[in-house]
């Protein structure tokens, strides 16, 4: 369409500083200048394509638009009086415009609304801000936060607002006609003055300062005041301008900030962790004096330098940035055990520390380490173990006296069958009276009696074999081996065992178990031993409960164990026995193998029950023993 319009004119309207559109009588556009196309944010190629309405033309004008366009195009309107009315550019901005719209009509018909426009936005927001300027300057002046102060050349004062007069507590009568000075501090007399004065002399065009001032009560305002003049167009200074911002309450917030940092410095330098702050190249940003102590020096000076200027050792150093640099680029928080050496005594500490990354107000990233020395707990721990395992060759020896003696027991009447039979071969020989019948039944019972010794010797070397790993066992089995290991010091005690005892597997360690089973069942033995009790009894019951767990429990009816006392069983070396029938470490490495090896529990109390129609009381024990899911699998 635009070839229709003669070239001449469209260079002219495309370097015209208006607006330039064509439409026809259906508001889409035939032509747009160079300068409309600009202000909407299309080319003039695509721009022809467009409806000016549907396109530029506000959801809440577009009806109004549509129907100016139409009244134009049906000649009823009046043509070149202005219209004023918002559009959207192409990327959503909103602009005032002014326009001038007339047509171009061909027999009789007009075929083209001609739109000449200015782009008046910046005009309006001139003028509104104009009209608003006063409303705005006497808003700000009556509701400013801040105090607001005029006076005369002379400092007399003229105006003030209401934050003023509420800081220093005056009416607005009261404080007129008072100088500067009057409500000035002493303090700041002279250097208020000497400001006001070069200030009036045009030497300066304004000037802050801070300030207190004394209220109408005597009290005192910390301000921070900017001072300015207004003048006229001859450049004299007709007023002089105070803006006053009470910062009393920050004053005190300051004093207070900075007896906290002493407050807090002091807590960080009186810790007796170590406290550091890095950046990323391993630099000290901030330290406290355990670690200026390690490295035999001082907070101070270690300010800017490195782990490297102090500690000689080279690989720490290296393991120190390492760590820095790794934790840093992770961006989190690590828990990490780490040596250092004491540069004073050469000694090597150990330390647990905590490192994370923070920012600081530039936005530097650094690492914040809390290192706390834990060396001694380490040669307390260490100590522990040795202890531990002292304890646990004191109950391996305990055990392995109980079975020397257990197998004392058991050998006694198979010996005593193979050295009876040897002398009765002999006696028959040397009496010429050896029959074959009777020497092979006698060779028979020496062989049965060694096949007895030889099976007895493989249950008890079972025992003493150390439990490596976990394995797939039968708590039933289990029991009747520990029973089998004790059974020669329960024979002729008149103890009665009864047993409950469902066939269960589990997972875990069989010897150890057997070691805890065969320990309450010799303490039971030996608290019935001490008693007078006409019957004698151990309750033996094994069953799984609803949570998935072995429950065994095994009790006696020997009256119980003390109150006082039933409350340490479980310590190291503590034993209600004389010394020389007990170590105190039996219980102890029973409640080590459960909870330490097996995940389980033993708790133990004193139980009132009765039995066939008598009354009794005893001790019972109860092992609770997880059955683990790798089992279950």
């Amino acid at each position: 369409m635009q070839k229709q319009i003669d070239s001449n004119i469209l260079e002219y309207l495309n370097i015209t500083k208006g607006l330039y559109l064509i439409l026809d009588e259906n508001s889409n556009i035939i032509f747009a200048n160079e300068q409309a196309c600009k202000i909407l944010g299309v080319s003039q190629e695509k721009i022809v394509s467009m409806n000016w309405v549907d396109s530029f033309i506000p959801q809440e004008l577009k009806s109004y638009i549509a129907n100016i366009i139409k009244e134009i195009a049906n000649k009823n309107m009046q043509i070149n009086r202005y219209v004023e009315n918002e559009i959207l550019t192409l990327n959503g901005e909103r602009k005032f415009i002014s326009w001038k719209n007339s047509f171009v009509e061909r027999e009789g018909k007009v075929t083209q609304v001609i739109c000449s426009g200015e782009d008046i936005t910046e005009k309006r927001e001139i003028q509104k801000y104009i009209e608003e300027k006063e409303e705005r300057l006497k808003a700000i002046f009556d509701f400013s936060p801040l105090g607001i102060l005029i006076s005369d050349k002379t400092g007399k004062m003229i105006e003030a607002n209401l934050a003023f007069l509420n800081m220093l507590g005056y009416s607005q009568d009261e404080i007129l006609g008072k100088s500067y000075l009057d409500i000035t501090h002493s303090d700041y007399l002279d250097l208020n003055e000497d400001h006001f004065n070069r200030l009036i002399d045009n030497e300066i065009g304004m000037y802050k300062i801070t300030k207190r001032y004394i209220t109408k009560n005597n009290e005192l305002l910390w301000g921070n005041v900017t001072v300015s003049t207004i003048k006229d167009e001859f450049n004299e200074i007709l007023y002089v301008l105070a803006i006053i911002e009470d910062i009393t309450q920050m004053k005190k917030r300051e004093e207070d900030i900075i007896a906290q940092r002493k407050f807090l410095h002091t807590i960080i330098d009186e810790n007796p962790n170590i406290i550091i702050v890095k950046d990323y190249e391993g630099r000290f940003v901030l330290v406290n004096q355990a670690i200026a102590r390690l490295y035999n020096t001082t907070t101070e000076d270690m300010i800017g330098k490195s782990d490297g200027d102090y500690n000689p050792n080279e690989d720490q150093v290296k393991h120190y940035l390492q760590s820095v640099q790794e934790i840093m680029d992770l961006d989190e928080t690590k828990l990490v055990y780490e040596e250092s050496t004491d540069i004073l005594t050469g000694k090597i500490r150990y330390f647990q520390s905590i490192k994370k990354p923070i920012t600081d107000r530039y936005g530097n990233k650094q690492l914040l380490i809390i290192a706390n020395d834990i060396t001694d707990i380490k040669e307390a721990q260490k100590k522990l173990k040795d202890n531990e395992e002292m304890i646990h060759h004191q109950s391996k020896m305990a055990a392995m006296g109980e079975m020397l003696e257990n197998i004392a027991h058991q050998w006694r009447q198979p010996l005593s069958v193979i050295t009876t039979s040897a002398s009765s071969v002999k006696i028959h020989k040397e009496m010429g009276t050896l029959s074959d019948d009777f020497l092979d039944e006698v060779l028979d019972a020496i062989v049965k009696s060694g096949n007895h010794l030889s099976q007895t010797i493989d249950d008890f070397r079972d025992f003493f074999k150390p439990d490596k790993e976990k394995v797939r066992f039968n708590i039933k089995n289990t029991y009747k081996k520990a029973l089998f290991l004790v059974s020669s010091k329960l024979k002729n005690r008149e103890i009665d065992i009864i047993e409950n005892i469902e066939d269960i597997d589990l997972y875990g360690f069989d010897n150890e178990l057997v070691q805890v089973i065969m320990n309450l069942i010799n303490n039971a033995r030996d608290a019935l031993e001490e008693s007078s009790l006409e019957y004698k009894y151990i309750f033996i019951d094994i069953y799984k409960d609803k949570e998935n767990n072995i429950i065994l429990k095994i009790c006696d009816n020997a009256g119980g164990i003390p109150v006082n006392v039933i409350g340490k069983i479980f310590e190291p070396y503590f034993t209600t026995k004389h010394k020389s029938l007990g170590t105190g470490i039996g219980l102890y490495m029973c409640e080590e193998i459960l909870v330490k090896h097996m995940n389980g529990e033993i708790a133990v109390k004193n139980k009132e029950f009765e039995y066939e129609g008598n009354s009794f009381k005893g001790a019972e024990f109860t092992l609770k023993i997880p059955i683990l899911e790798s089992l279950e699998d």
